[in-house]
């Protein structure tokens, strides 16, 4: 299956990513193509200039990165939810229709169909609204074309080996529990 879109940026864009450090002011300033194209959304548009802005674009990139960080690398404290994280470079695509700009639209309507008024990824109380967050973004870049996820194939010494057809149950459920594919 072929796609038009690229699931990972390529050389050049990574040679424009935007700056390391987040929110500073040149980080906030590469958001502001994003931010004009996010305004001609029509889910987007009726938000107002205190939460659809760079600095707070910029805020909301660097929280998403944090709390994946926190709860879903390596290190994560709890291993509560079967999820990836977002590839990071998905998060530095600031184009005018890239990835990142369908991980925001994604987490505006996450937001406008929750009880929150803010994006708040530090707050514990709202840790599995935030995963709901994730995967729903996880979800719309799949169906647009930017992210793929893994397809298994189990050997057939699987199935003949000291487990049988119980340990392929057992394996299937796994790749099922995580979302993946299993051929």
């Amino acid at each position: 299956m072929t796609s038009s879109r690229s699931a990972l940026p390529t050389q050049q864009t990574l040679a424009n990513a935007p700056p390391l450090t987040p929110r500073s002011a040149t980080d906030v300033e590469s958001f502001v193509i994003l931010e004009s194209s996010l305004r001609n959304h029509p889910e987007l548009a009726k938000e107002g200039d205190k939460i659809l802005n760079p600095f707070m674009l910029a805020k909301l990139v660097d929280g998403m990165r944090r709390f994946q960080d926190e709860h879903l690398g390596r290190k994560a404290k709890l291993k509560k939810y079967p999820l990836l994280r977002i590839p990071s470079p998905l998060l530095h695509d600031r184009s005018r229709s890239g990835p990142l700009y369908t991980i925001i639209v994604s987490a505006f309507r996450t937001k406008s169909q929750s009880h929150w008024r803010n994006f708040n990824f530090d707050n514990p109380k709202l840790y599995d609204d935030n995963i709901a967050l994730l995967k729903r973004a996880e979800a719309d870049l799949i169906n647009g074309g930017y992210l793929t996820r893994p397809r298994v194939y189990f050997d057939e010494s699987v199935r003949e080996g000291p487990l049988g057809e119980v340990g392929l149950a057992k394996f299937e459920r796994i790749v099922e529990r995580w979302g993946w594919r299993s051929l």
